[in-house]
């Protein structure tokens, strides 16, 4: 989950690498560091904490170079420290090396380097890659094969970015089961500048195309890029033209870019219904390429996500069970890959990732495609490791999400959840003319609902004022907003560290009423539907015991809301349509009382926006 970048071009170095990191912290920032050539010798600045902290440190120490490998880190071996902090090196202070994932068979590696006499000062896996290498190159290899002889011997997962002071004009870099991207750009005099890095924001504005390496390629770039596959044969690297803007990744009139990015969610709608309905009619997926024939014959969908994307696809099961009459299942990942599933030839496994990289989900795709189950997934990058290695894929179109904690890719999530519903639905001759006309003509003003709800922001300043100071709350909902309630929690939890915790409120008095107090207050999802009426006796259960009640209710629902003591209102829908609307006051009030607490809202303790290893 830890950012990598590289880069060999007329800038001054550290410039280029202190906003790539900049762009990728919301990979990790328990420390970041930086390693460059200065004057064919390399030097290391590295700190413990933010991106700003290591800034301070180069303000110092000046740097002068064009070559250099940079790295903002997400602990996996050892604390945050200054010594764990990345980039690390050989004791001759020779090679330096970046990495993110996990190198599993690190300890065995160490052991034989330690009997071999090498020194270790950090708790980190990556250690042992600079000695390796340098191992390799005292027995007489060049940096180049010492560099692949050691890839050799690695297990795990892992993108790496290396210097070394014996080809002092190249920046190495291998990849396997880690994101890494290679790209290239001109400043404006016309001299060309090659990049690598974790993600495309991190070269934002600097490059104009990019090529995403495939699982087992190596290589190095100086003038030009030199790519490998992994027994060593030479291919071509062939450029796409990079599609994000600066002001895509840019917080623009926001101080935060989680609120920007929940304010985003309307356009964002309507730009994926834009694309995604035809003629006010057709609902079609250009990118799917599944015939209709097959989706019509599946028999059963199984969903494998982590975190929210697992709570969209709740809700993405429901709407394969009651629109498109399907059995569905939703799973995590990291126990779906495990427990050995039992599934035949008609059945589709679906992963949902925001990032397109999420270790677990795509290890769960891996043992789905071992059973010879084809795989759809929804990403957000089409260009994702995940996406390349599905049968079949759907483009979520959130755009860049930045904050740590998902807001827009989740709303669309649920969009493109819900149109593949009707889409196999469709297929399948269970909907006529009219009801494919209803649902597209409603779905349509939902983005102006969307609207009219942040537009009651003060009232859920409100609310979260009333939270700021407690230590739990409890999260309620029913069928379509129960995983509305799961991911209200998660919010609440990620960014203002409260604990709280979402319920199927059917399964409120089979324990977790215990906990209700005039302490613990409950937010309960209750718009209108068919389970109004059993929401509205978890709340008098929670009231009887001097509890707290925070409702989300249909606007009008004046009956609900007078046994509430607060309310936050949304526009009313059809039920199906609801967990679009229910999940923006819970994205705010996450939002809100994580500020009023002092948190760090777009960075988190502990998370990382990509999950990248188990």
């Amino acid at each position: 989950m830890c950012g990598i970048v590289g880069y060999i071009g007329p800038k001054a170095v550290d410039s280029v690498l202190i906003v790539g990191l900049e762009k990728l912290e919301y990979r990790g920032y328990d420390s970041a560091g930086i390693a460059y050539f200065d004057r064919n010798e390399i030097s290391i600045i590295k700190e413990k904490g933010r991106i700003a902290d290591l800034e301070e440190q180069i303000k110092k120490y000046p740097v002068e170079g064009h070559i250099g490998i940079g790295h903002t880190r997400w602990a996996t071996h050892g604390e945050p420290s200054k010594v764990n902090a990345h980039p690390h090196m050989n004791r001759d202070k020779t090679i330096a090396v970046v990495q993110n994932g996990i190198i599993e068979n690190y300890l065995e590696l160490k052991t034989e380097l330690k009997s071999l006499g090498y020194m270790f000062i950090s708790e980190t896996d990556t250690e042992v890659l600079p000695h390796m290498i340098d191992r390799y190159v005292k027995e007489g290899f060049d940096l180049e094969k010492a560099f692949v002889k050691t890839l050799h011997r690695l297990d795990g997962k892992y993108a790496i970015a290396m210097i070394g002071e014996k080809n002092p004009d190249r920046v190495y870099f291998a990849k396997d089961g880690a994101p890494l991207i290679l790209a290239e750009g001109e400043n404006l005099s016309g001299k060309k500048e090659l990049l690598l890095a974790s993600d495309v924001p991190a070269f934002v504005p600097l490059a104009k195309s990019a090529y995403y390496l495939n699982d087992g390629e190596w290589g190095y770039f100086d003038s030009t890029i030199h790519l490998f596959d992994r027994p060593g044969a030479q291919i071509n690297a062939f450029m796409e033209p990079v599609a994000i803007k600066l002001e895509d990744i840019s917080l623009g009139e926001y101080e935060h870019f989680m609120r920007k990015e929940i304010y985003e969610q309307p356009e964002m709608l309507e730009r994926i219904l834009a694309e995604r309905i035809v003629n006010n009619e057709t609902i079609e997926f250009s990118e799917l390429k599944f015939p209709r024939e097959y989706l019509s014959k599946v028999a059963r969908f199984i969903i494998q996500a982590c975190g929210t994307s697992l709570n969209s696809g709740m809700i993405g099961k429901l709407y394969l069970e009651q629109v498109a009459k399907k059995m569905a299942d939703a799973d995590y990942s990291s126990e779906f890959r495990y427990r050995n599933p039992v599934a035949g030839g008609d059945t589709l496994v679906i992963g949902i990732s925001q990032s397109g990289e999420t270790a677990d989900t795509l290890a769960g795709l891996r043992e789905a495609k071992s059973k010879f189950l084809k795989v759809l997934s929804f990403v957000n990058n089409i260009n994702s490791t995940i996406a390349r290695e599905s049968d079949g894929v759907i483009h979520l179109m959130a755009g860049p999400e930045i904050g740590v904690a998902s807001t827009k890719a989740y709303t669309a999530q649920l969009t493109h959840m819900l149109l593949f519903a009707y889409h196999v639905a469709d297929i399948s001759w269970l909907l006529t003319s009219e009801e494919k006309r209803d649902l597209i003509k409603e779905l349509k003003t939902i983005p102006d609902k969307m609207r009219k709800i942040l537009q009651y922001e003060t009232k859920i300043k409100e609310i979260a004022e009333r939270l700021k100071n407690r230590n739990s709350v409890l999260f309620l909902g029913r069928t379509w907003n129960h995983a509305t309630a799961l991911e209200g929690a998660l919010k609440l939890k990620e960014i203002s560290y409260i604990h709280a915790e979402g319920y199927a409120a059917g399964e409120f008095k089979h324990g977790p009423i215990a906990l209700v107090s005039a302490e613990v207050p409950v937010v309960v999802v209750a718009p209108k539907g068919e389970m109004r009426t059993k929401l509205i006796s978890n709340l008098q259960e929670v009231k009887a015991r001097n509890g707290e009640v925070f409702a989300i209710v249909t606007e009008g629902d004046d009956e609900l809301a007078s046994l509430a003591d607060a309310v936050l209102e949304v526009p009313e829908s059809s039920e199906i349509l609801s967990p679009l609307l229910t999940i923006l006051p819970l994205q705010l009030l996450s939002y809100h009382t994580a500020i009023l607490r002092g948190c760090d809202v777009d960075k988190p303790r502990n998370l990382a926006k990509s999950v990248t290893v188990e």
